[in-house]
């Protein structure tokens, strides 16, 4: 059984990682979620990352819960269920990719499973990668 642990080098930290993103990414429209995607820059080139490096970098994640959501219980909650479910389909995504989802009014209420149909369904809408 391979680790499927959630490592630093998997989320977006830096607020003008979470603005690039959010800035230059394809906006998706899911049930509870506004997911923005882009592809990662090169760290020493301007132009996207190259696939065909030796080893290509981990798709990164960034979550936002504004404080419209709910208190700080219900936006741990979501922040939560959101991890635990892009740490079990990680490797599902193409490499390279920054994401950061942010939640809509609804999401207070989602469960795990409607926080899986919501990544499955952005799977398809973004292209999977190679299953490990």
């Amino acid at each position: 059984m391979r680790p499927q642990g959630f490592p630093a080098t998997c989320r977006l930290k830096k607020r003008r990682e979470f603005l690039f993103v959010q800035g230059k990414g394809k906006k998706i429209h899911l049930r509870h979620f506004l997911v923005f995607v882009t592809q990662r820059r090169g760290p020493h080139s301007r132009g996207p990352l190259s696939l065909e490096s030796a080893e290509a970098p981990p798709t990164r994640i960034g979550i936002t819960v504004t404080r419209k959501i709910g208190n700080a219980v219900a936006r741990n909650r979501i922040k939560r269920l959101i991890r635990e479910g892009f740490r079990r389909r990680r490797r599902d995504f193409a490499p390279g990719l920054d994401i950061v989802w942010v939640a809509k009014r609804g999401a207070s209420a989602i469960h795990y499973s409607d926080v899986l149909v919501e990544m499955d369904d952005l799977l398809r809408r973004v292209g999977a990668g190679d299953r490990r």
